[in-house]
């Protein structure tokens, strides 16, 4: 798949540096628990093929308790040796045969809580590349809505600069906005705010040159933030509408 372009044009090269070492120790980050997770499965396949020798020994040695012990009752039917021999024998012979039974039962268990405890890795090492999926493309997703805002601006916004509206990138990447030719006795005067955005992706509006009123802006920022790429143009138009209502 091709990569991803993500232009960013206005920004400071701090702030390019910044996010591209971000990302470096993100990547570093996901490699570093994939190699532990591929570790713990090798360790876990290379024990659990020496377990199941182990296993398979031990099983060995069981059919060969339950041949010797199946001689021992043929040997007592045909009368060859006493009954106390032979009673002995089977005794010795079926107390081997429990303790083998017993360490199978012991590495079976053994065997499968090392596999829950290998599943439960697995599954923390999933749940970390899929957080770390998520902040990388959270991050992209900033980018990418800061970079297509000011395309947006530079492209959308150009057939209103008739109407003396001027912008510009502002300090820590936010958008200097001046809206002139709105008072008829100076059209030169100058109507000025700020939008920037915080790591959540919201914007917020500061720095109007004339105070307007919180509950006339705030929904007009609220429709920017549902839709940051189409509402910016009706933003725009109502932050010059507002300023214009304070002229009369």
């Amino acid at each position: 798949m091709a990569a991803t372009t993500i232009s960013y044009t206005g920004f400071t090269s701090g702030f390019v540096d910044g996010l591209a070492e971000s990302r470096r120790r993100l990547d570093a980050f996901v490699d570093g628990n994939k190699a532990k997770a591929d570790a713990l499965v090798a360790d876990h396949q290379q024990a659990a093929a020496e377990e199941q020798q182990g296993i398979d020994a031990l099983l060995r040695q069981l059919h060969a308790l339950q041949y010797e012990r199946g001689v021992a009752r043929e040997s007592a039917k045909g009368g060859n040796g006493g009954e106390g021999g032979v009673a002995e024998q089977r005794k010795k012979l079926e107390g081997k045969r429990a303790r083998l039974e017993e360490e199978v039962r012991s590495l079976t268990t053994k065997n499968r809580a090392e596999r829950e405890q290998l599943d439960a890795v697995l599954a923390e090492e999933a749940a970390i590349r899929q957080k770390a999926d998520e902040v990388r493309k959270r991050k992209e997703a900033i980018e990418m809505a800061r970079g297509i805002t000011l395309e947006d601006l530079t492209k959308g916004l150009q057939n209103y600069q008739f109407t003396g509206l001027r912008f510009k990138q502002g300090a820590k990447g936010a958008l200097d906005f001046t809206f002139t030719k709105l008072d008829r006795d100076d059209p030169a005067r100058k109507f000025t705010f700020t939008l920037s955005m915080d790591k959540q992706e919201q914007y917020h509006l500061s720095a109007c040159s004339v105070p307007l009123e919180q509950n006339e802006t705030e929904p007009l920022l609220e429709a920017l933030n549902v839709d940051q790429k189409e509402g910016m143009h009706m933003f725009v138009v109502g932050m010059r509408k507002l300023f214009k209502e304070t002229l009369q």
